[in-house]
């Protein structure tokens, strides 16, 4: 039985306190019953994410996610929240949680939830207390909760059909869930960061590829799995947020599975090289257009 170490749970439908038993979790408000899976708490309200997982994969989000939580999200983080000593973080779709145990051995105080396939490893993870089970439309914590939250590449895998590019006639409304519930964990100025390829760049380096296809996929900018920088910035101001600006994105990605094959190698360099020059401030008002694949966003909660 595992529950995050200083960061409490509650139900993710009433945000009522929940009891923890050998046997299963129980709202002492709403009476609702969960259970745990491979020891960890089971909060997922509406059905688990249906990811493709395999060993190469794992090996390869481990090692991707270690690079961008060392040289990208512990920087970012101590810079924003320089004045909050041990800032209170949430990891929302955490996948392997390699984040979380790189982070809060950085001196935040972390938690990280997940829905997918990619939560069996985390009996590896050495942070195992600060992992839970939960989908980001029914958060298990209560309001005003963190500092931060940050989210890698979720928001277009909601209101899909399954593991795919397929938007399902909702797929606003559901993203609208999420920001909603991840501005109402948020403390008043509180900051959420989210990232993913740019819906606007007519390719996409970052989905329907295999190790052994380095070449992107084309994206026609008017499919709305992706997001645009406008995108965000809507669904944030409806949900409670205000100020919200484009990050850097120099050392975002190390292209560790790309660089492994020469014709991979070729194909960082400029694209990193690409990454470096948007992240110079003279540039920065082009991180939002087409000739920029990946995107960074930081918003900020409006104070009450």
């Amino acid at each position: 039985m595992q529950a995050p170490h200083s960061i409490a749970l509650v139900c993710p439908i009433c945000h009522g306190e929940i009891t923890f038993s050998r046997d299963c979790i129980v709202c002492r408000r709403c009476h609702r019953t969960y259970e745990y899976c491979g020891g960890f708490p089971d909060l997922v309200v509406g059905g688990r994410f249906e990811d493709e997982v395999d060993e190469a994969r794992t090996t390869y989000e481990e090692e991707s996610n270690s690079y961008l939580t060392r040289n990208y999200l512990i920087p970012t983080f101590h810079k924003v929240l320089e004045a909050v000593p041990g800032a209170r973080i949430l990891s929302l779709g955490c996948g392997s949680g390699v984040d979380v145990d790189l982070m809060a051995g950085a001196g935040f105080d972390i938690a990280g939830i997940d829905c997918g396939n990619r939560t069996d490893v985390w009996p590896h993870r050495r942070e195992q207390e600060r992992l839970c089970l939960a989908n980001g439309k029914h958060l298990p914590f209560e309001s005003a909760m963190f500092d931060a939250v940050y989210c890698g590449c979720v928001f277009p895998h909601v209101g899909v059909d399954g593991d795919s590019d397929r938007v399902r006639p909702d797929y606003w409304s559901q993203r609208s869930a999420i920001a909603s519930e991840i501005t109402r964990v948020l403390k008043p100025n509180g900051h959420v960061m989210v990232s993913s390829p740019n819906r606007l760049c007519p390719v996409d380096l970052f989905h329907g590829r295999n190790p052994s296809q380095p070449f992107p996929r084309v994206n026609p900018p008017w499919n709305p799995f992706l997001l645009s920088a406008g995108d965000y910035r809507r669904l944030f101001y409806e949900a409670g947020c205000g100020r919200a600006t484009l990050l850097p994105i120099s050392k975002y990605w190390g292209f560790i599975r790309m660089k492994r094959r020469l014709t991979g190698r070729v194909m960082a360099f400029p694209i990193e090289a690409l990454f470096r020059v948007l992240s110079t401030s003279p540039l920065r008002a082009l991180r939002g257009s087409p000739v920029n694949p990946w995107l960074v966003m930081m918003a900020q909660k409006n104070a009450y």
